[in-house]
C-alpha cells in the first residue's frame, strides 16, 4: 500500500521499512523453498546436510518466520490509516475506494496464488474488508481485539468448539491426503498447468483451513492491522523523532516479553507427547506462546529500526530500502516467478536438492539485485509495474 505525507508527500521510513519486511518474506519463502503446504515425507531431507545447512535452519525458525508477515501486515494497517486519514482531511470518504482497491488486489493476488498457494494478498484482500469498520473505532477497542487475539481467544474458542477438527470441506491439512499428494506432484513432476490447476482451488480451501482454524493466521493477521491502524493515528512513522522514547520503553518491555515466551513455548512444544498433533490444550496453549514471540521479536525489529533511523548514518544507511518498498508488490510478485521457476519441475526443478544454506544465500543475492533494480526503476518511473497498474485501476484512469 502507498504511504504519502501530507500533499502527497512519502514517508521514507514507512517505504523503507516495508523494504525491510519484504527482504524478510523473501527470506523466508526461498528457504521454505516456496512449498506452500506441509511437504510430504522425504522432500526436504537433503537440505539440512552440514552444519551450517543447520544453523541457516534455525536461524529461518527463531528470527525469521512468522516475524516478517507480522511487520508486512502492520504496515498495511500502517498505510490504510493514512489512505483514510488523507481522504477524511480533503472530506472524501475513501471507504468505498479502499474497498475497490481490496477488490483488484484479491484478483491480483488469485493470479499469484495460481503460481504459488503461500500467496497472502488474497488474505490482506479479504481480511482488509473488515478492517475498513474500525477506521473511526477508538483505540483502546482496537488494542483490545488485538491483545485478545494475540492472547489465543479465536483459537480456545474453536479447539472448545470443535477440538481443532477441520473447518472447510476438502480443508483436510495432512500432507499424505490425496490432495497434498497432487500438489507434490505437481510441483515436482508436473507442468505449469498441473501447479495451476493443483493451486486453483484446493490452494484456496487449504490456505482458509489454516487461516481460520486453530493456527489462526487469519486472526493475527488483522490483529496485526489494528495495530499498524492504532500506530498509524499515533503517528510513529511521520513523527519517529518525537517518538525516542516510547520506542525504547516498548523494546524493553518486548525483549523481556520474548524471553519469557522462548521459555514458555519451548517447554510447551518439548513437552507435548512424541507424533502428536495440535489436538490438545496444551498445544493451543504452545501456539499461542508462539505467537507472542513472534509479536514481541516483531516488535522488536520494529522499534530498533526506528530508533536507527532517527540517526542520520542508520537513516542514510535504511533509506536504501526505500525503493524497494516503494516497489514491495512488483518485487513480492517476481520474488516469487524466480523462486517457482527455480524450483519447480517447469522450471530448473531444485526443489529439496538446494540446501538451506545455499537458499540463504541465493535469497540475499535476489534481494540485493532487486534493491539495486527498483531503485533504477523509480529514477525514471513514479510506481512499479503492478503499482501503477493497480493504482491506474483504482481510480479509472491512467497514471
Amino acid at each position: 500500500m502507498t504511504a504519502v505525507g501530507g500533499a502527497g508527500e512519502r514517508i521514507q521510513s514507512i517505504d523503507a521499512f516495508r523494504g525491510f519486511a519484504l527482504a524478510g518474506i523473501a527470506i523466508a519463502h526461498m528457504m521454505e523453498q516456496y512449498y506452500g503446504a506441509p511437504p510430504p515425507a522425504g522432500l526436504f531431507d537433503d537440505i539440512y546436510a552440514s552444519g551450517l545447512d543447520k544453523a541457516a535452519g534455525a536461524f529461518m525458525e527463531i528470527l525469521v518466520r512468522g516475524k516478517f508477515f507480522a511487520l508486512f501486515s502492520f504496515l498495511f494497517g500502517v498505510s490504510f490509516f493514512i489512505q483514510m486519514d488523507n481522504g477524511a482531511r480533503k472530506g472524501i470518504n475513501f471507504r468505498a475506494r479502499f474497498l475497490w482497491r481490496l477488490a483488484l488486489l484479491f484478483l491480483i493476488g488469485y493470479a499469484h496464488a495460481l503460481l504459488y498457494r503461500g500467496d497472502i494478498l488474497t488474505i490482506y484482500a479479504v481480511v482488509g474488508v473488515a478492517l475498513v469498520l474500525f477506521f473511526r473505532v477508538r483505540t483502546s477497542v482496537c488494542l483490545g481485539i488485538a491483545a485478545a487475539v494475540f492472547f489465543g481467544l479465536p483459537r480456545f474458542l474453536l479447539f472448545a468448539v470443535n477440538g481443532g477438527d477441520q473447518l472447510f470441506p476438502g480443508g483436510n491439512l495432512d500432507p499424505a491426503s490425496p490432495a497434498f499428494l497432487a500438489y507434490a506432484a505437481a510441483v515436482t513432476e508436473g507442468s505449469l498447468a498441473d501447479v495451476f490447476r493443483a493451486n486453483a482451488w484446493h490452494g484456496l480451501v487449504t490456505k482458509a483451513e489454516f487461516q481460520m482454524n486453530v493456527f489462526g493466521r487469519g486472526y493475527l493477521t488483522f490483529a496485526y492491522f489494528l495495530l499498524g491502524l492504532c500506530i498509524g493515528r499515533l503517528g510513529l512513522f511521520r513523527y519517529p523523532e518525537q517518538h525516542t522514547g516510547t520506542l525504547k520503553r516498548a523494546l524493553w518491555i518486548a525483549l523481556a516479553v520474548m524471553v519469557l515466551m522462548f521459555v514458555v513455548g519451548a517447554y510447551l512444544f518439548n513437552t507435548l507427547p512424541e507424533n502428536s498433533g495440535f489436538d490438545s490444550w496444551q498445544s493451543m496453549f504452545a501456539l499461542t506462546a508462539m505467537d507472542l514471540w513472534n509479536l514481541s521479536l516483531a516488535t522488536i525489529y520494529l522499534c530498533g529500526f526506528l530508533l536507527w533511523f532517527n540517526r542520520p548514518r542508520g537513516r542514510t544507511v535504511l533509506g536504501k530500502l526505500a525503493p524497494y518498498g516503494r516497489t514491495a508488490l512488483s518485487n513480492y510478485v517476481l520474488q516469487t516467478l524466480i523462486g517457482t521457476m527455480l524450483l519447480y519441475n517447469f522450471g530448473f526443478g531444485l526443489i529439496g536438492q538446494v540446501s538451506n544454506a545455499d537458499m540463504f544465500a541465493i535469497a540475499i543475492v535476489i534481494i540485493a539485485v532487486q534493491i539495486m533494480l527498483s531503485a533504477a526503476w523509480l529514477r525514471h518511473f513514479q510506481f512499479g509495474p503492478l503499482e501503477w497498474v493497480w493504482r491506474s485501476a483504482t481510480w479509472f484512469e491512467w497514471q
